[in-house]
């Protein structure tokens, strides 16, 4: 019988490593990230209430601490309509007890 291998994803992982509590970096030398914070609307038990969107990926958490400059932007989507979100150029984001600390 032949095995199968499992495809892991990496958004997959670092999410799985969020929600385990571990700390998680993320972070370009010399580059900053463009990021957008929503609130989850299907979060049924407040681990995952804040949908963190780094350069599109989406990670989810509990909490959200943000330390610096921050603006809003509303976006409209064809398919799903207008959407707010606070946005930052971040240096760094560290994921750390289900907690995104964006620096």
């Amino acid at each position: 019988m032949k095995k199968e291998k499992k495809v892991v994803n990496t958004k997959d992982a670092i999410q799985r490593f969020i929600l385990e509590g571990r700390e998680v970096i993320l972070k370009k030398e010399n580059e900053t990230s463009f990021v957008r914070i929503r609130f989850n609307n299907e979060d049924t038990d407040g681990t995952q209430k804040w949908r963190v969107l780094i350069n599109g990926n989406e990670l989810r958490t509990s909490e959200v601490i943000i330390n610096c400059q921050v603006r809003t932007l509303t976006e409209e989507f064809q398919e799903i309509g207008i959407k707010h979100h606070i946005v930052c150029d971040a240096k760094e984001i560290i994921f750390k007890n289900n907690i995104a600390t964006v620096n």
